[in-house]
């Protein structure tokens, strides 16, 4: 056993005798963006062109496609990159769109190989105040909380529609799971909270779409596996509860294969057809 699962181990154990230890021994893990193991290139896309994000903190770079100003955002999800959204891209620059999307803190060619919450959402809402044109955001999977809190925070009302796939409805209950997983035993994940906390200044109960709130004038679709193992569809229906979000159900697709899936296609076609129908009325937040 490596030396760092021998620490994980000894802390969960002990976790009462080194509350502090095991709180961010646990929160490292937690955080972890690289755990997939995926390799990445700081090559620029195909057919893209590099953007420098001067002045975003732990974003080397946004991609674009297109000669306009973006008009659509695209967010992966955790631990994986950007170009894990090509398919996203393709659909938005087939219907004439210009598209961005970048690596998140500790993502992709981004630096570090921890991230927080609050740092993804520092880097989404700084990319939508550089782009206002962005009228559009797809978000796979946990960016979608990350794009909804960066939302409630800007005073730009250019987004018009969001399309969420897959997306987990609240931080607390992918840390849930994420302890369940690992076996912690209780209060491990206390622990972890108390370190995001004094990390960010928010327990991780903040995270959650239905209390961040979603602009009703912003049209919702949501695509969800019912059977994804990674992401419970209960979480896309509770996004839903309130009534004004679209779901759409693409079984057997999975976590990841939805971000390329028919259900994701079509939606996004849909959403972009109407997209230049889209006024801007004043805000009002639906809690």
């Amino acid at each position: 056993m490596r030396a760092g699962a021998l620490l994980a181990a000894a802390t969960a154990r002990g976790h009462r005798v080194v509350p502090r230890l095991a709180g961010r021994v646990h929160t490292a893990m937690f955080v972890n963006t690289r755990g997939l193991g995926r390799s990445w290139s700081d090559m620029c896309p195909l057919g893209a062109r590099r953007i420098e994000m001067t002045g975003v903190r732990r974003v080397a770079a946004a991609y674009q496609w297109g000669n306009q100003e973006p008009s659509v955002l695209a967010l992966h999800g955790w631990g994986t990159d950007s170009t894990t959204m090509s398919a996203v891209v393709n659909v938005a620059v087939a219907q004439g769109e210009s598209v961005i999307c970048f690596d998140a803190p500790g993502h992709g060619a981004s630096p570090g190989s921890q991230a927080t919450m609050a740092e993804y959402v520092e880097a989404v809402g700084a990319v939508l105040q550089r782009f206002p044109s962005i009228q559009t955001v797809v978000a796979h999977s946990l960016s979608a909380i990350a794009l909804v809190a960066a939302l409630a925070r800007s005073e730009s009302g250019g987004v018009r529609s969001l399309l969420f796939l897959a997306p987990v409805c609240s931080l607390t209950g992918v840390l849930d799971r994420w302890a369940a997983q690992q076996r912690l035993p209780a209060g491990v994940a206390a622990l972890i909270d108390k370190e995001l906390l004094r990390r960010d200044g928010v327990t991780v109960s903040h995270w959650d779409i239905r209390t961040l709130g979603i602009d009703a004038t912003v049209d919702v679709c949501i695509v969800h596996d019912p059977q994804d193992h990674s992401v419970p569809v209960s979480d896309a229906l509770e996004i839903a509860a309130g009534g004004r979000a679209e779901l759409i159900e693409a079984p057997g697709v999975g976590h990841h294969g939805i971000v390329s899936s028919e259900q994701m296609r079509a939606a996004l076609t849909s959403l972009l057809a109407t997209q230049d129908l889209y006024q801007s009325p004043p805000r009002k937040v639906v809690r």
